[in-house]
């Protein structure tokens, strides 16, 4: 009897600690890279020729880092922005944080704008053509765009 109580007790303490640690996983939010203190400073043709000079010093420079990056809005959705060149076939696809949604607002597609966030991939198209292997994206996720004079993160 006293055995089956301790294991009893062994595993509902098991579980509780299971809910726990579940329930912070799930309610754990991100942290607004926006607002954080940036560890680049790139514009897009910057960002650009470090992947096309070399794509593994590229990586290990900007993957996971927090980037600040400056460049021309191609084209925007309500989530998300476009940044590079006119004739430069390579961008920076910028997701913006739910938090910083409010930011696209202030942009349209021509500005010059700076947005940070979060350095979170590269990718290079493949085709049989020249053009299209010249293709290359580079992503940022849980951004924000940042007003150009105060470079404080857009929020109303």
């Amino acid at each position: 009897m006293k055995r089956s109580v301790v294991i009893t007790i062994v595993v509902l303490l098991l579980i509780a600690i299971g809910a726990f640690v579940g329930y912070r996983m799930y309610t754990n939010r991100v942290p607004n890279y926006a607002d954080e203190t940036p560890e680049i400073n790139v514009t897009t043709n910057e960002i650009a020729d470090a992947f096309n000079k070399d794509t593994a010093n590229a990586s290990k420079r900007f993957m996971d880092k927090i980037v600040r990056v400056t460049g021309i809005v191609k084209s925007m959705d309500s989530s998300a922005v476009v940044l590079g060149e006119e004739g430069n076939p390579s961008d920076v696809v910028v997701g913006l944080d739910d938090r910083n949604l409010k930011g696209i607002q202030h942009i349209k597609t021509g500005d010059t704008a700076i947005l940070q966030g979060k350095f979170s991939g590269y990718s290079k198209a493949s085709g049989d053509d020249l053009f299209a292997s010249l293709w290359a994206t580079r992503k940022m996720d849980y951004a924000g765009v940042k007003d150009k004079k105060t470079l404080s993160t857009i929020k109303k």
